[in-house]
C-alpha cells in the first residue's frame, strides 16, 4: 500500500453544513456543484474560488454536473427544476437552457458532440430517459419512457460506440440504446438486472461495462454489439465490495478505457481513509489492493462524494458531505504510475477521445444514499 499526502484543503465560501455533490475539471480549473445550488469555479492550485467564480442559484435543487464534450471550457448542469444548462466557463453565464415541459426532477446527465441526455425521477409512474439534439435544442429528439420503472440515476455514451447510450435506475436495470433509433422498442437493445439500485454504471471497454449498486454490490457485464449479438452473458460477479476491500461505501469507478485497468474509490468514514484501488484485467477483472494508494484521514468522518485524477499535475482531488475539496500527491516511487493510469483531467480525456473516434473510424453504503438531493 502507498500512502498520498494531502497538500491542500479548500477554503471557500459555502453555507455551514453545505455538500459538495461533485467536481471535475474544466480546463486548469475545477468546477463543484453543492447543497447550496451553486456552481462555483474554483482554482485547482489554491483550491480558492476564481474572481466572479460563484454561480448563485443555478437551479432550484442542482442535482447534475457534466464537461460539455464540444467545448473544452463549457459545462452542463441539470436539477429537480426539470431544466437543463450550459454554461460558458469564460463569461460565467448560462449559454443554453433545455426543458421538455414535464417539470419532472432531473437525476442523471451526460452529453456528445451532439447529444444532451437527462435521466428523470419517477414520476407519474414514469421515468424517462430524453435526449435533446444541441443543434435544434427547441424540443426533445427522443424520449424513452418505458424501459425503466424507477429513478435514473446514470447515464454514459460509449466513448467508441457512437450513439450507443447506457442508462442505470434503482429499479437495478441497466440498459444499453442505440439512439439511432426513435422507436423505443428498438431503441432498446440490451437489459442487465443488476438486482440492485444502481449508484453508478459506465463501460468499462469497447466490449464491457459495469455496474455497481448503492448497497456495494459490483458485476461486470458483456456488452452485445452487431460483431457479438449473443456474447457469453454471465456477468463477472464481485457481490458486496465492503468486505472484500474493508470498505464502507464506494465513491466511484475511474475507468481507463482502453488500458485493461481502472480506479476505485473506497471510503470509511468510521476509520476516516479512501483507498484507491486499481481494477485491472487479465482473464478476467480483479483487484490489486497490493498497490492501493491511502488517502489518510481523507475527509474525517464525512463520506466523499466525489474523486478526480489530474494526470498532468499528478494531483487527486476529492470533496464531500463536509463541503471541503483535498488536493493530494504521491511521489513517483509511491503510486504516481497508477494515478496516470486512471487520468480523467478534462483535456486529456478529450484529446484522447477525439484519437480513438478517429483511430476507430480509421481501423455506494447504505441503500438511502441515492438520494442526496
Amino acid at each position: 500500500m502507498k500512502v498520498a499526502t494531502l497538500t491542500k484543503t479548500s477554503s471557500l465560501s459555502l453555507p455551514v453544513d453545505s455538500y459538495i455533490y461533485k467536481i471535475l475539471q474544466v480546463d486548469s480549473n475545477l468546477a463543484a456543484i453543492s447543497s447550496d445550488d451553486s456552481l462555483r469555479i474554483i482554482d485547482s492550485t489554491s483550491l480558492k474560488e476564481i474572481a466572479g467564480g460563484i454561480l448563485k442559484n443555478v437551479h432550484t435543487g442542482v442535482t447534475c454536473l457534466e464537461a460539455s464534450e464540444n467545448d473544452t471550457k463549457g459545462f452542463l448542469t441539470a436539477g429537480r427544476d426539470a431544466v437543463v444548462r450550459s454554461w460558458d466557463l469564460r463569461s460565467g453565464r448560462s449559454t443554453l437552457e433545455l426543458s421538455d415541459g414535464s417539470n419532472t426532477p432531473c437525476l442523471s446527465l451526460c452529453n456528445d458532440d451532439h447529444f444532451v441526455v437527462i435521466g428523470t425521477e419517477l414520476s407519474h409512474s414514469q421515468a424517462s430517459v430524453i435526449l435533446w439534439d444541441n443543434r435544434s435544442p427547441s424540443k426533445p429528439v427522443r424520449q424513452y419512457v418505458e424501459s425503466h420503472n424507477d429513478d435514473i440515476t446514470e447515464l454514459q455514451f460509449h466513448p467508441h460506440s457512437r450513439g450507443t447510450l447506457l442508462s442505470g435506475s434503482t429499479d437495478g436495470l441497466v440498459n444499453v440504446y442505440d439512439i439511432d433509433h426513435s422507436d423505443e422498442d428498438d431503441a432498446l437493445s440490451q437489459v442487465a438486472n443488476h438486482g440492485s439500485s444502481i449508484h453508478h454504471a459506465g463501460f468499462l471497454s469497447n466490449s464491457q461495462f459495469f455496474a455497481l449498486s448503492h448497497d456495494e454490490t459490483f458485476s461486470i457485464y458483456q456488452l452485445e454489439s452487431p460483431d457479438n449479438p449473443a456474447p457469453d452473458m454471465i456477468p463477472q460477479v464481485f457481490g458486496n465490495l465492503r468486505p472484500k476491500l474493508e470498505c464502507e461505501y464506494v465513491v466511484d469507478i475511474i475507468p481507463h478505457f482502453g488500458s485493461g485497468e481502472a480506479i476505485l474509490g473506497a471510503g470509511s468514514h468510521s476509520k476516516h481513509h479512501l483507498d484507491l484501488i486499481p481494477l485491472q484485467y487479465a482473464d478476467n477483472w480483479s483487484f490489486d489492493q497490493n498497490i492501493t494508494i491511502r488517502l489518510p484521514d481523507a475527509h474525517g468522518e464525512e463520506i466523499v462524494r466525489s474523486m478526480l485524477i489530474n494526470h498532468d499535475a499528478q494531483t487527486i482531488f476529492t470533496a464531500g458531505e463536509g463541503g471541503l475539496i483535498r488536493a493530494w500527491r504521491t511521489s513517483a516511487e509511491n503510486g504516481q504510475e497508477h494515478m496516470q493510469e486512471a487520468e480523467t483531467t478534462t483535456e486529456t480525456e478529450k484529446s484522447k477521445k477525439k484519437r480513438r473516434k478517429k483511430d476507430h473510424a480509421a481501423g455506494d453504503e447504505a441503500k438511502g444514499r441515492f438520494k442526496p438531493y
